[in-house]
């Protein structure tokens, strides 16, 4: 293989590397702007900064980021 070869194969790998790590990220970010919380992202974290806990099942994430949400009752702004 040609270096010429080498670094398009690189180069492309790793555009593809950064356009799948953009796409991750803007997923995220359209998620928590509409207000869905990211399951995947929670158990990534538990398995990386709590590595002795067990992550919550997924519904169970779910119910609990929608009580804190919208479980508090009103709001009391204005």
């Amino acid at each position: 293989m040609s270096r010429w070869t080498r670094w398009l194969v690189d180069g492309g790998a790793l555009a593809a590397s950064l356009l799948l790590r953009w796409w991750r990220t803007a997923a995220q970010t359209a998620r928590l702007a509409i207000g869905i919380p990211d399951y995947d992202y929670y158990v990534e974290h538990m398995q990386r900064a709590h590595p002795g806990l067990e992550p919550m099942s997924r519904d169970a994430f779910f119910h609990e980021r929608m009580m804190a949400r919208y479980g508090k009752g009103r709001s009391r702004c204005c």
